[in-house]
């Protein structure tokens, strides 16, 4: 029996649309091990429904991942353990994904490298902003090249947190998709050029001051933050609280604060939250610098 660990990541990170993302220290795993034949899926304590046939997305992304190696996927035994909160913008599609291709290479014998995963990834999950730090851990900037995915790693350091801050509602991809417009202006391009500078420079140099101004995004934010109840309340209440800076998680509704290592912090920021609604909840947490990994039970 073997059990692939995923992490929880955030895409965008405000002004990294579709290219920027992080890992934080919140978990899915997934106990495993092949079978004769068939495919049996348990679900302990899901919290959501979770498909127990060929239309699960961990075993899907598993076939895929056969399929590139060349190799039939053996029956399989699966149980999912499931920590990562579903439509909330925290890359639990993304970690469904990392963890059925690690699934595959284990039981096939094939290790694949860090970048063969992403690219297995970013096929099925259309861009790999929250795929890339699943796989790598920290915070990662891709790009596409043609068919290659270039992902550049930034380990952060360990005086920098993430405050994520879960509402009790959720909201989907598709719909957070469809406010979007068609085109942006050169102004808001710029903009945000050159504020996805400015936030690599703060993590580098740990002028974490920076933060408030390059998470100031205007390509997708602005118009998802209307689907998103109480958004600029609960803004303001992490910047009044203490946070470096604030920014939507991936399409929402969840929102991220970076934030000292302090839990006096946090304590502050549960005050600031009451009478807010919503039914946010914050929860304050580490980088992930590992990323997603397999190991035996």
């Amino acid at each position: 029996m073997f059990r692939v660990t995923v992490p929880a990541t955030s895409g965008n990170i405000g002004i990294g649309f579709d290219t920027a993302g992080l890992a934080v220290d919140i978990f899915n795993y997934v106990d495993f091990e092949a079978r004769p034949s068939g495919l049996v899926i348990e679900t302990p304590g899901a919290a959501f429904a979770v498909p127990r046939d060929g239309r699960n997305l961990i075993y899907r992304a598993a076939k895929k991942a056969a399929q590139t190696i060349g190799k039939p996927l053996p029956g399989l035994y699966m149980k999912q353990y499931g920590n990562i909160p579903h439509t909330r913008g925290l890359g639990s599609s993304a970690a469904c994904i990392v963890a059925g291709i690690m699934i595959a290479e284990t039981l096939l014998g094939h290790p694949l490298s860090q970048s063969e995963r992403l690219e297995i990834a970013t096929v099925m999950e259309g861009h790999p902003d929250n795929a890339a730090p699943a796989i790598y851990g920290g915070v990662c900037i891709s790009v596409q090249d043609g068919r290659q995915i270039i992902t550049s790693p930034i380990a952060v350091k360990n005086d920098l947190m993430v405050a994520v801050l879960v509402p009790d509602f959720t909201l989907s991809t598709r719909r957070a998709r469809e406010v979007l417009p068609k085109a942006v202006s050169v102004p808001d391009a710029v903009h945000n050029i050159g504020r996805m500078g400015l936030f690599v420079s703060a993590l580098y140099s740990g002028d974490y001051s920076l933060l408030r101004v390059a998470l100031d995004d205007r390509l997708h934010q602005p118009y998802r933050k209307g689907l998103i109840q109480n958004f600029d309340r609960v803004v303001q209440a992490a910047l009044s609280a203490g946070a470096y800076g604030a920014c939507l998680s991936g399409a929402g509704p969840t929102i991220l604060a970076f934030a000292p290592d302090d839990s006096a912090f946090l304590h502050r920021l549960e005050e600031r939250l009451q009478g807010i609604g919503g039914g946010w909840k914050p929860l304050l947490v580490p980088f992930n610098q590992r990323g997603a990994f397999v190991q035996a039970l």
